[in-house]
C-alpha cells in the first residue's frame, strides 16, 4: 500500500489502502490523520454512512467488494497498457457477505462524504472522503444485511473508533502540493498516504493489516 514496496504488493492486500488515493504521485490528496480531541468532536456531528469493504486481491488486479446501506457494489481495477482500467458491478446482499464470510481482508468504517468549501471548489476541488474505521476484536458473524446494520449500529454507539482518520480529497483539478493545510477538522499528526520512511511504512501497514481488519 505504500511507497516503496514492490508492484506486486502494490497490487496486493496492503496497496488496498489507497482505493481512493489519486494516482497523482507528487501530490498529497490523501492523507491519515489523528484529530484532537475538537476534532474528534467535528466529526461526530457529521452525517456518516456504514460502509463494509472486502478486498479480495489476486494477481495482477485489485478486487474489492464494497457493502452499504443502499446496495453492494464489486469492483475490479487492474493494469492495461500501463493505465487503470475499473469495472462495478452490482451485486446482492448474500453475494456480498458471502465474500466476507470467505475470510478476506475486510474493513468496517463511517464514511463522511462532505461538500468543498466554495473556496476550495472553484480552484478545482469536489468534496471529501472522510474515513472512520471501526474497531473490532473478533471477526464477527455476519449471515445477512440486518446483522451487518446491528453491527454498525452498536459500534457507532460505543465509538470504538481506530486512532487513525483517512482524509481525501476529491478534485477535478490538482491546485495544490498537499492538503495538510486544507483539512476541514482540528488534527495532532499527519501521515502521508505514501510514506518513505520506513518506520512511518511499518506502523500504517499494521493499522491497515492488522489494527483495523475484522
Amino acid at each position: 500500500m505504500l511507497e516503496g514496496l514492490d508492484k506486486d504488493k502494490e497490487w496486493g492486500h496492503q496497496q488496498a489502502a489507497q482505493e481512493s488515493i489519486s494516482v497523482e504521485k507528487e501530490k498529497e490528496y490523501c492523507l491519515w490523520v489523528k484529530p484532537t480531541s475538537a476534532g474528534w468532536q467535528w466529526l461526530g456531528e457529521q452525517q456518516s454512512t456504514p460502509t463494509l469493504d472486502i478486498l479480495m486481491p489476486i494477481e495482477g488486479a485489485r478486487r474489492r467488494c464494497r457493502i452499504r446501506p443502499d446496495g453492494a457494489k464489486l469492483t475490479l481495477k487492474q493494469r492495461i497498457n500501463n493505465e487503470t482500467v475499473e469495472e462495478n458491478s452490482d451485486i446482492g446482499f448474500g453475494m456480498a457477505l458471502s465474500f466476507y464470510a470467505d475470510g478476506f481482508n475486510a474493513h468496517l468504517f463511517r464514511r463522511i462524504h462532505l461538500e468543498a468549501a466554495p473556496e476550495l471548489m472553484e480552484q478545482g476541488a469536489k468534496h471529501w472522503d472522510i474515513d472512520i474505521f471501526h474497531i473490532v476484536p473478533q471477526h464477527p458473524q455476519l449471515p445477512d444485511i440486518q446483522a451487518l446494520n446491528d453491527l454498525s449500529d452498536t459500534l457507532r454507539q460505543t465509538t470504538a473508533y481506530g486512532d487513525l482518520v483517512k482524509v481525501e480529497l476529491e478534485v477535478g483539478t490538482f491546485f495544490t502540493d498537499s492538503i495538510r493545510d486544507l483539512l476541514p477538522f482540528e488534527v495532532e499528526e499527519i501521515y502521508p498516504s505514501r510514506p518513505k520512511d520506513e518506520e512511518t511504512q511499518v506502523m500504517l501497514a499494521d493499522y491497515w493489516d492488522n489494527v483495523t481488519s475484522i
